[in-house]
């Protein structure tokens, strides 16, 4: 390339940029002039309001809470994660520990009288003493105690925590004698055979009652009739009421509507049915405070309670009445006693209670 021809391309350069330049000139000199007019027009307006710039501050502060709030929900977010993994092993290790060291039983405790030992009961129960609680399972554990303890009506087997087993027994009351099938048997008042054999002397013996099975020490029992069940308890629970559990000897239930009781074997009471079983008590107890000394044997009918009747069987000073002299005395045709004294003496020899 000679001298001419490197001039005249560098003139075309020149030219070339002189014309970009005045094509960027305008643009600039706008932007100035726009930035110029933009401040003039802030300076022109009016001052902003108070309520305006408050109302500002409250939506900068409310963004500012609300990206605080935002900031606080992630690290609490993250924060949970870290407490529920840590629960989950805390659990994981008590469960362990729950059913190894933790929870070892340490002392088995038997509350209630009876007259089992503490030593009985807990042999019945069966437990070792070393179990763990949370491990142990106690279903069946006082129907073994019941099984083995046949004086007891109830038993139940508690876990206290942290390391104690409690037994809790109750004792069974005797409230009958039951005789049938040529023996004696002792009945608590839940119906559970206590023993078998010899009397309690301190309950009343009862005559005619059929059990629905065979009755075995430690069972319960159950009449044939539904109906001698609810008539043993209502008597028992009239007489324990009138305070004459001790004085009645037998009550014969074999009829349900002319049921028999014997007083210290020596007043023989036609009780009737057990309606108004509560007041007949009562008038037992009145007539025979009242009109009946410690050595008569005398018979009272009190099945109508409008109508008490007191009649003699003998005036021996015998304590007790002789066995086979309560079935050798003449009945009417109602098997009540046959009155067996003269008309001129019936006055003297009895007497009625009218006024009830």
């Amino acid at each position: 390339m000679n001298s001419a021809e490197l001039n005249a391309r560098l003139r075309e350069e020149a030219a070339r940029s002189a014309k970009n330049a005045k094509r960027k000139k305008p643009a600039q000199e706008h932007s100035k002039k726009q930035q110029k007019i933009s401040e003039q027009t802030k300076k022109q307006m009016p001052p902003q309001s108070p309520a305006r710039k408050r109302r500002e501050q409250e939506l900068r502060r409310q963004a500012e809470l609300e990206l605080k709030e935002r900031k606080r929900r992630r690290k609490h977010g993250s924060n949970v994660v870290y407490y529920v993994a840590l629960a989950a092993i805390a659990a994981i290790v008590f469960a362990v520990l729950s059913v190894t060291v933790l929870f070892n039983i340490e002392q088995i405790i038997v509350a209630g009288d009876s007259i089992y030992t503490d030593e009985q009961i807990i042999a019945a129960s069966e437990l070792q003493g070393n179990e763990n609680l949370v491990r142990l399972n106690l279903s069946g554990t006082a129907e073994k105690i019941l099984d083995k303890l046949v004086e007891l009506d109830s038993c139940r087997v508690d876990k206290t925590y942290p390391s104690a087993v409690t037994i809790t027994v109750e004792p069974s009351v005797p409230m009958a004698n039951f005789y049938f099938g040529g023996r004696n048997y002792v009945i608590s008042h839940t119906g559970r055979v206590m023993r078998m054999g010899e009397e309690d002397e301190n309950c009343m013996r009862i005559i005619g009652y059929e059990p629905a099975d065979s009755v075995i020490v430690g069972g319960f029992v159950k009449a044939k009739d539904e109906e001698q069940d609810m008539l043993i308890k209502q008597i028992s629970d009239a007489v324990e009421k009138g305070g004459i559990t001790d004085k009645i000897t037998t009550v014969n239930i074999a009829d349900p509507i002319g049921i028999k009781m014997s007083y210290e074997d020596r007043v023989e009471i036609f009780l009737g049915t057990v309606l108004q079983i509560n007041e007949k008590v009562k008038i037992i107890n009145e007539l025979i405070d009242n009109y009946i000394a410690n050595t008569e044997y005398v018979t009272l009918d009190v099945s109508d309670i409008s109508q008490a009747r007191q009649r003699p069987i003998t005036t021996s000073g015998a304590a007790t009445l002789p066995p086979e002299s309560e079935n050798s005395a003449e009945t009417d045709e109602n098997g009540d006693p046959a009155d067996t004294t003269q008309d001129g003496d019936a006055s003297d020899s009895e007497e009625q209670v009218t006024d009830r």
